[in-house]
Formats: structure tokens, sequence, C-alpha cells
């Protein structure tokens, strides 16, 4: 869903990893890593929250470069991301195709996978996809299925949120967080 604002964060620090997701091939990482951040635009970000609900949010800077196959993500219930570099990717939302009763078991889990889960395209309907600009601002569900495809024809992507995340809000209530600080 995209805000109706967008936001040109022109200069970031990215510090610590704290969680990644994917593959090592040789001695290449191929997923998407997020880590702690610093950035001058820190407030301008957590002004798209109500200023009682912040401390509910945490950032990070979600660094991707590679496709990102479907999955849900792990503890997080909702997420706002403010794209930096998108590297022409799509975003992808899903749901089980009606006539699966249990999602096939994925052939590899993340070790820091905990609550999140992979899918299989097989069981997926795709329901919703969007291309986001450097600036735009989205609020994800990540409790749906969702996958980040890399453009044909490019093997390694360039693409960088800042993101707000949240363990007590949900989609829907984020949705109204956002209403009430006029961000929707």
């Amino acid at each position: 869903m995209k805000l109706k604002h967008n936001l040109d964060i022109s200069n970031y620090v990215v510090n610590e990893t704290y969680i990644s997701y994917g593959l090592t091939d040789d001695t290449t990482f191929k997923g998407v890593k997020y880590s702690k951040t610093d950035t001058s635009f820190k407030s301008k970000i957590f002004s798209l929250i109500p200023k009682e609900c912040q401390q509910y949010f945490s950032m990070s800077v979600m660094e991707i470069n590679w496709t990102i196959p479907p999955h849900t993500d792990s503890d997080i219930t909702a997420t706002i991301n403010c794209y930096v570099k998108t590297g022409n990717c799509t975003t992808h939302f899903y749901k089980l195709k009606p006539e699966i009763a249990e999602p096939k078991t994925p052939l590899w889990k993340p070790a820091t996978q905990t609550t999140g889960r992979m899918f299989s395209l097989d069981d997926l309907d795709e329901v919703d996809k969007f291309d986001a600009n450097p600036g735009e601002i989205y609020l994800l569900n990540v409790s749906q299925p969702h996958s980040v495809r890399r453009p044909p024809n490019v093997i390694y992507v360039d693409r960088v949120a800042i993101c707000l995340q949240s363990k007590k809000f949900n989609f829907n209530e984020t949705i109204k967080l956002l209403e009430a600080t006029g961000n929707l």
C-alpha cells in the first residue's frame, strides 16, 4: 500500500548486520540483510506514525542483492519501507491456492527464520504486485506471502530500503496509525 508522500533519503549509514536470510555461493552472499542504521532522516521516518506508538517500531536498513523467494517475515507483523534504491525489482504478493490445505514444505529453510516460512510458487496465486521507485514509501503486509523478483537477465541487484518494523502492530493496525498522521 503506497503512502501519500515520498521521502528521498540521500544519506544513511549501514552499521552491524543483525540478521540475514539467503545463501552463500562460494564467498558471495545472495539474499537480504537487515542492519542497524543511522540517518539524518530518522525523525522524518518516525513521524510517519504517531509519537505515542513510535516505541513499538524499530528502524533498520534492508539490503537485497538477489531474488527473494515467496515467504512470510519472521517476528515482524508490519513493515513500512522507504525505498532508497529499487534495483528495478518487483514485489509480488500471494495467497494460498484454494485447493491447498497445507503448503508444501520448502526445499530449504534459512537457519535464521523463526515465525516466518518459505512457500513454493506451486501453492500460490499472485494477488498483487508493485514496482517501487526511489523515494516512495510502502506499507507491506509481511504476514502475507510475498517475494522480490529481479529483472530478467540481471544477476545481482542493488535494492535498499530504510524500514520501520513492528512486532506489536499488524498491517491493519498500522493502516490506522498512518491514517492518523495523514500519510494514507
